[in-house]
């Protein structure tokens, strides 16, 4: 079922269908509504707290609207997970979103393993690798 899938999604890319769809989908998340609001709350205040539904678009949107707003000028837009697992997986749906190759613009470093460059702009990491 994995395979069948990672070759129809690999056939809509081939086609541009995927990133029409992604897009979509991406307005349809319960977050989508809040984009200004939470792009304005990240200018005024160092530290902010988001409390929402699971899949409601927080982990892979936030970081996206950070990154469209400019944020990364000064530095790298950081975003952590529990599991590598978890890491790996959303940086991956973030590249694929953005249009772009992971390891690019967006990467990520779990345990023994990174998949970032220089111009990685938004980095998904596993709590190990945030504190060390």
């Amino acid at each position: 079922a994995i395979r069948s899938e990672a070759r129809l999604l690999h056939r809509m890319a081939a086609t541009g269908r995927s990133r029409v769809s992604l897009q979509s989908q991406r307005r349809s998340l319960t977050i989508f509504s809040a984009r200004k609001r939470l792009i304005e709350e990240f200018a005024r205040n160092s530290c902010v707290i988001i409390i929402g539904e699971t899949g409601s678009g927080k982990t892979t949107q936030i970081p996206q609207y950070l990154y469209e707003a400019g944020c990364t000028n000064s530095g790298v837009i950081a975003c952590t997970q529990p599991r590598h697992v978890a890491a790996t997986t959303v940086a991956s749906r973030v590249a694929e979103e953005m249009g772009v190759n992971l390891g690019a613009k967006v990467g990520y470093s779990v345990r023994f393993d990174e998949c970032s460059s220089f111009e990685t702009q938004i980095k998904v990491s596993g709590q190990h690798c945030l504190l060390e």
